[in-house]
């Protein structure tokens, strides 16, 4: 194929020597088309990095006023409440948002960021996923980076190219706070439960753990680290495996509350009281940390304040002349909120 400015649905068919309908079929994930066929046709997809214009190119400079949003898992309650919290801030500035969950598969993210990108929304915004890895697929990124060409990009995460903005929280900070207010209370013994290493924000989090232990001259075998995930079971069952193998952390460190509710009952089964045998701390500040008993001294985000951010980064992004060249990142402050999941020793 011929080097042009726009590949086209007529391109796509021509090398692929099937009909146009055909072409529009697969992109849409429609059936009727055989196996072959079909791998022939995303493979020129994803080589050209081809997205269908849906409207008139008269349509080319106006706004359709709508936002998307692209979430890893809409069933956390961290991301729930800010997708609540940037569709009513939106509504308010006369944006409609539509929101697309992609399980936390990343072939997910990169199909909705082109359907998006073909409804012409005026801004998209990414909420978790690939856009947080360290080591970003290289297709992912070219896919974002073509897509950011035309429609700005706001994520939580810290992947950085031209019209990308990064609206991301202290996560450095966030760790310090909570260990220093443990020490405070006299505890000297922590495990750091949850997480992926390929996420920057766990690494973030988990690099400001190794060394706040080091400030305070923690030894190794009282700073604990398990990478189990994020989930409530893996939680549980990690939690569970460290109390069975005669270890007992004064201050259990909880990478959100979904992972905390696990270890809180691992805790239970083995029939410890929090906060009297075993503190317990958390981040991300949802309805949850005071829906318990007890309730989680938590670091998280002002929510309100965090959907703003995002919101209004995208509304100034969609009215600049031309795209934004790579800048830092835009930090937006955690919130502090002590309960009564922590015992002081003092």
């Amino acid at each position: 194929m011929t080097k042009k400015n726009k590949i086209t649905i007529y391109d796509i068919a021509e090398e692929a020597n099937v009909s146009p309908s055909m072409v529009s079929r697969v992109y849409n994930q429609k059936p009727g088309v055989s196996k072959a066929k079909r791998e022939r046709i995303e493979a020129l997809i994803r080589k050209y990095n081809y997205v269908p214009d849906e409207y008139a190119k008269s349509l080319k400079n106006q706004h359709t006023k709508c936002i998307g949003i692209i979430v890893s898992d809409v069933c956390n309650p961290f991301f729930a409440r800010i997708i609540y919290e940037c569709d009513q801030i939106a509504e308010k500035n006369g944006y409609s948002v539509f929101s697309y969950e992609t399980h936390d598969l990343p072939e997910n993210e990169m199909k909705f960021l082109n359907i998006l990108a073909a409804q012409k929304m005026d801004a998209i915004i990414l909420l978790g996923g690939e856009s947080d890895w360290i080591d970003i697929d290289a297709d992912y990124y070219a896919c974002v980076e073509r897509i950011a060409r035309n429609t700005p990009v706001i994520t939580i995460g810290r992947m950085q190219c031209d019209n990308i903005y990064n609206v991301i929280t202290d996560e450095a900070r966030a760790m310090r706070t909570l260990i220093e207010y443990l020490i405070g209370l006299g505890h000297r013994d922590f495990f750091f439960l949850g997480g992926i290493p390929n996420a920057r924000s766990y690494a973030d989090k988990a690099e400001q753990f190794t060394c706040m232990m080091r400030r305070y001259h923690i030894p190794e075998e009282q700073s604990q680290i398990s990478m189990c995930g994020y989930e409530k079971e893996q939680g549980y069952s990690e939690m569970l495996r460290v109390l069975r193998n005669g270890d007992r952390p004064t201050a259990v460190i909880a990478i959100n509350e979904i992972v905390a509710i696990g270890a809180i009952r691992a805790i239970k089964e083995m029939h410890l009281s929090i906060p009297e045998d075993i503190s317990i701390v958390c981040f991300d500040n949802s309805f949850i940390s005071e829906s318990i008993t007890p309730m989680l001294t938590t670091v998280g985000c002002n929510y309100e304040k965090f959907a703003q951010r995002l919101i209004y980064t995208a509304l100034d992004a969609i009215t600049e002349a031309h795209p934004h060249t790579v800048k830092k990142p835009d930090i937006i402050e955690s919130v502090f909120v002590i309960r009564d999941s922590v015992k002081s020793y003092n």
